[in-house]
């Protein structure tokens, strides 16, 4: 009788994971047989509530965000902007026919070759993957050289504040207004299949100058483009990029590259002069620093609703749950399995609305900095993630059971450790305000060329989920317990 009681319990179990592997409290289900062992197959509820993405969540990416978002219902505004170092080839060669021939020296053989022509100039070139938004829809763009290296020791979050590495009060070094549908391109190129979209912004042709002259006529001017940290102490800091007017664009940006072209002279097969352009080019990339500024206005409106909860993303709104640890385990009862389904709720149609994020992870509240500043993936103790189910609208974890006597099991060490004896329970609660509660991130899974997933980061595309939830309306948790 007993025997088939806890086979009993171990069925119900794999009946309410379904096909999950997750078998992570499966296995603390085979106690040793007592005299007395139920089982239970039962419910209990959790509340949930919208809080403000934590500042201190590092983000960790090689996508920066470029553009304004204003959600037409609340009135909550996304500003994406970034902050860019630019990598230098070690010992960046430039060509030695650049500037004529002769004694002549930049930019005097301009002058007897060229007249008036254009001597040099330069670009900000951005490539991106995708863009949020009316392809037609026009941003203006500013660009402001950083005026301090950034430090790549330190550890920076997207409520990092530019103008400590530009200044603001200036006129920007240039801008632009881009669109989605770059009218910059040909539709012969643009329809192309090798085409990379981009946007490019004119610079100043100062900053061209700067650069050719610094390595054909300045005394040692050559070792200032050894590598990226004497390009950036002796010619550019970088970028910071953001949007200034417009609204309802945003660029993801894969990379940003500083291109500087000039005319030169060589000989063709007959000896004769020829013109020809050279380019070169400085590249943003994960070889030196790149921060993302994020900026949310407007968010208190949907923090302060009861019926539902919110993610917003990135860096915005996420979704705490407080899990009623005390209901689903005690000491004498095993956790067998304890499934949490989130289903999203109906919202207004836009065609232009961010979609829901694919995969979200649910992490304990006392270790979501640590995950992020980890680059972790999900342990199946303190993490799990989940894939949106966009035929039934809703988030399912299959079993957070490992997660739970993980909770109640660090509360009873540190009651046991301080040899707390009264109200032992609310001096832990007191000393750890979060121990109950987990928090729902969207994030973007990193995979090996094998398709095998190795850690997820924080998603930093737009996107957007309402959950049914809040204090007005308990999330049910399926639960099967083993009490001897």
């Amino acid at each position: 009788m007993k025997i088939s009681k806890l086979a009993f319990s171990f069925l119900s179990a794999l009946l309410l994971l379904s096909c999950d592997d997750n078998t992570s409290g499966l296995g603390s289900s085979l106690i040793p047989l007592g005299d007395e062992l139920s089982v239970t197959d039962d419910s209990c509820f959790a509340t949930s509530r919208s809080i403000i993405c934590p500042d201190s969540l590092l983000v960790t990416t090689a996508q920066y965000n470029l553009g304004r978002y204003t959600e037409p219902v609340s009135g909550a505004t996304y500003q994406g902007s970034y902050l860019t170092q630019l990598n230098c080839l070690e010992n960046y060669t430039f060509p030695d026919s650049a500037y004529g021939f002769g004694n002549f020296k930049f930019p005097d053989w301009f002058i007897q070759k060229l007249g008036d022509g254009k001597k040099c100039y330069a670009n900000l070139k951005l490539h991106y993957s995708e863009y949020f938004g009316d392809p037609t829809n026009i941003i203006k763009i500013e660009v402001f050289p950083l005026n301090k290296i950034i430090d790549p020791d330190v550890r920076y979050y997207p409520n990092l504040d530019p103008s400590k590495f530009c200044d603001l009060t200036q006129a920007p070094l240039a801008t632009a207004t881009l669109s989605g549908w770059n009218m910059q391109v040909p539709d012969s190129i643009r329809n192309s299949e090798s085409f990379y979209p981009y946007v490019s912004i004119s610079l100043p042709d100062t900053l061209a100058e700067r650069v050719l002259d610094t390595y054909y006529n300045k005394p040692g001017g050559k070792s200032c483009f050894a590598n990226s940290t004497a390009f950036m102490e002796n010619i550019l800091k970088g970028f910071y990029v953001r949007c200034s007017q417009g609204d309802g664009t945003v660029f993801y940006i894969e990379s940003s590259i500083f291109e500087v072209y000039c005319r030169s002279i060589s000989k063709d097969k007959e000896g004769n002069d020829q013109l020809e352009t050279t380019k070169l080019e400085f590249v943003g990339n994960s070889e030196v620093v790149q921060i993302n500024t994020i900026k949310w206005t407007g968010l208190e409106n949907e923090l302060a609703q009861t019926g539902f909860t919110w993610i917003r993303s990135p860096y915005g709104i996420l979704t705490e749950i407080t899990l009623p640890i005390d209901q689903m385990k005690d000491e004498k009862t095993v956790l067998n399995a304890a499934k949490l389904q989130l289903s999203s709720a109906n919202t207004p149609s836009d065609p232009y609305k961010p979609s829901a994020p694919l995969n979200v992870v649910l992490v304990r509240k006392e270790k979501l900095k640590d995950f992020f500043a980890r680059n972790n993936g999900v342990d199946k103790i303190e993490s799990y993630v989940a894939t949106y189910s966009s035929a039934y609208g809703t988030y399912s974890f299959d079993n957070i059971a490992a997660l739970v006597e993980k909770a109640y099991s660090d509360r009873a060490t540190w009651i046991t450790d301080n040899n707390i004896t009264l109200n032992a329970k609310e001096a832990y609660a007191a000393t750890h305000p979060d121990w109950d509660k987990v928090v729902i991130v969207p994030v973007k899974a990193d995979a090996t060329s094998q398709s095998e997933v190795i850690s997820f980061r924080m998603d930093l595309r737009l996107r957007q989920v309402k959950l049914i939830g809040g204090p007005d309306n308990k999330i049910k948790i399926k639960t099967i317990k083993s009490r001897f």
